[in-house]
């Protein structure tokens, strides 16, 4: 495995990993163990929503100078990913939640390959393994892009976007829920590129805001049709009803949907 040497210019820099964290510790520790593995030219940024459960104390101790952070309040998980948008000097930006980490130490130097292949991207995407609480691994592949009417088609985490094409976007307040997906839609919408890497780039863990929230999700995709992609009401209301009945059998059959939607990380 070849290591990219650290160099102090950081216009070298591939990738920015930008994690928003709220008293959550533990899962810094974890999600940095896993930044600093990768094999390519990168550099990580916390953004830490005023905590005080040791985090300041973590980050401070950290004698690595491919860290930066900020410690303070803010508005919410989306508000701190723009305050660390803003921060970033890679090539490529992946937004890495704090208990959220990669596949392995291969993933950014795979990203970085793939996207000289493709000819610089806007977008590089991966399907995902979602960490159920009881440690499980459940591999989620991901929709195409071109299926961005749908909804999000892998998780945001195991997405590479370009920095230089996020330059006019930010992710929007209004949706506390889809702000990554207006963001993403935003993008693609411009005439933005995307291009598959067939791996899973992140290990997520279950239980985030938008699957706890996804009654507010469901709002915040409904009005991202309509402002963003512009979608008529009949059209919106049909994938409201088909996003409901998957929901259905989720819940009602949720050992059918499992094998249906998740293979196992072997």
């Amino acid at each position: 495995m070849i290591r990219t040497q650290w160099v102090e210019d950081r216009s070298e820099v591939f990738l920015s990993v930008v994690t928003v964290c709220r008293n959550n510790l533990q899962g810094l520790i974890k999600t940095w163990q896993s930044v600093k593995s990768q094999s390519c030219s990168l550099e990580w940024i916390v953004v830490d929503g005023n905590s005080d459960d040791g985090t300041l104390a973590f980050l401070q101790n950290i004698e690595d100078e491919r860290v930066s952070f900020v410690s303070e309040p803010d508005q919410g998980i989306y508000d701190a990913m723009n305050k660390g948008l803003e921060c970033c000097n890679g090539q490529y930006v992946v937004f890495m939640n704090s208990g959220d980490r990669f596949y392995d130490d291969t993933i950014g130097e795979r990203l970085r390959v793939q996207a000289i292949q493709h000819h610089l991207p806007d977008l590089l995407y991966g399907d995902a393994l979602e960490e159920a609480r009881s440690g499980e691994l459940l591999y989620k592949t991901a929709r195409s892009h071109k299926r961005m009417w749908y909804g999000m088609f892998t998780h945001h985490q195991s997405m590479a976007f370009r920095r230089g094409s996020l330059s006019s976007i930010r992710y929007r307040l209004e949706y506390p829920i889809g702000a990554d997906y207006a963001l993403t839609a935003e993008l693609l919408l411009q005439g933005g590129t995307a291009a598959y890497l067939r791996k899973p780039i992140c290990i997520f863990e279950q239980g985030g805001i938008s699957q706890t929230q996804h009654k507010q999700g469901q709002r915040d995709q409904w009005f991202i049709r309509k402002t963003i992609l512009g979608m008529p009401v009949v059209l919106r209301a049909a994938i409201a009803l088909l996003q409901w009945g998957v929901r259905l059998v989720k819940h009602s059959f949720p050992k059918f949907y499992k094998r249906v939607r998740f293979s196992y990380e072997k």
